[in-house]
């Protein structure tokens, strides 16, 4: 890519990594002999790792500079987060047999588990990325700080509703239907309602800053 510009390189980039993220999703249904899940979650992070690349070169403009720091990374958490989550609810299903999760041959199949990693590692490459690119400027301010302490509450509050809605479940469903939820089921579903708490903290975030952008316009 480098006879392109960086701003070319970066969509380009961008569009690779959605074909890589179409692949993984689409992959564990599609039958057709081919490891889709595997060449999905490869693209992906090759993608990621040229986009790196071009976050660095790419020159700064005004366009830029209206986008508060933190809202950039806010809109970056509810892209990867959302993908996570997708990921993991799309493989509940391999989670149903009474199995212990080391000996369940579904877990890795398809490169599920691989692929939910390789999002949360290109989420904090671009991070660092995104921080160093702000390196010398004013990252958080008070107007940062209230957002954050906004958004933090919404997303516990979130969260709080998950585990109530598991808890209601579990606590008045009947037997016949307990004996379908098993421990490796529960564990996941758990580890959604986490995911699902930060998904939204970073959702009210993203959209607080772009409400509090467009009042400033």
């Amino acid at each position: 890519m480098k006879g392109l510009s960086p701003r070319n390189q970066l969509t380009i980039c961008l569009l690779l990594a959605g074909v890589g993220l179409a692949l993984f999703f689409g992959g564990q249904h599609r039958d057709m002999g081919l490891p889709l899940g595997w060449v999905g979650t490869l693209l992906f992070v090759v993608a990621v790792w040229f986009c790196v690349d071009a976050v660095y070169r790419v020159p700064h403009s005004e366009g830029e500079a209206v986008i508060a720091y933190g809202e950039w990374q806010a809109w970056i958490g509810v892209v990867f987060v959302g993908a996570v989550i997708v990921t993991m609810v799309l493989r509940l299903h391999v989670f149903m047999p009474h199995i212990p999760i080391g000996q369940n041959p579904d877990i890795d199949r398809d490169g599920g588990d691989s692929g939910s990693g390789s999002l949360f590692i290109a989420w904090l490459v671009l991070a660092y990325v995104l921080k160093r690119r702000w390196a010398g400027k004013v990252l958080t301010d008070e107007r940062d700080t209230q957002i954050d302490l906004i958004a933090s509450r919404w997303g516990r509050g979130a969260t709080t509703i998950c585990v109530i809605v598991i808890a209601v479940l579990l606590g008045f469903s009947d037997t016949e239907r307990l004996r379908e939820f098993s421990y490796p089921l529960i564990a996941q579903t758990l580890m959604l309602t986490l995911l699902c708490g930060l998904w939204f903290d970073q959702l009210v975030a993203a959209l607080l800053y772009w409400r509090d952008r467009r009042a400033a316009a």
